[in-house]
Formats: structure tokens, sequence, C-alpha cells
């Protein structure tokens, strides 16, 4: 059925649903994509932390004979 046809109660209810469902899905959206970044966020922290490590590794070792 289209928004345009039917009793102006009936078609406002339509309009009011359709921006809620819209205003919902760009909520939805914009949770996804902060998600995202803060996902990425760890991963770039996590892989900086892991190469430092493994960059410190030697640092404590005598290796002189």
């Amino acid at each position: 059925m289209e928004i345009g046809s039917g009793p102006p109660i009936q078609i406002d209810a339509l309009n009011k649903a359709t921006d809620v469902q819209e205003q919902t899905v760009t909520r939805l959206l914009d949770d996804s994509a902060k998600q995202l970044q803060e996902q990425q966020k760890v991963v770039e922290d996590t892989q900086q932390t892991s190469g430092s490590t493994l960059t410190g590794i030697g640092t404590g070792l005598d290796v002189t004979a």
C-alpha cells in the first residue's frame, strides 16, 4: 500500500512509522560504525604493544661470550 492513499490518520501513522524506521536504521549504522572504530583501535593498540615487546626481547640478554 502506498503512503499517499487511505484516510489522513492512517497516512499520518504510516509517515511516523517510516520516520521511526529511518531513525532506527541511522542509529544502528552509527552504532555499528563506532563499534568497528573501537575494534580497530584495540587491534592497533595490541599490535603496537606486541611489536614493542618483541623488539625489546634481546635487550636484557648478554650475548658476549
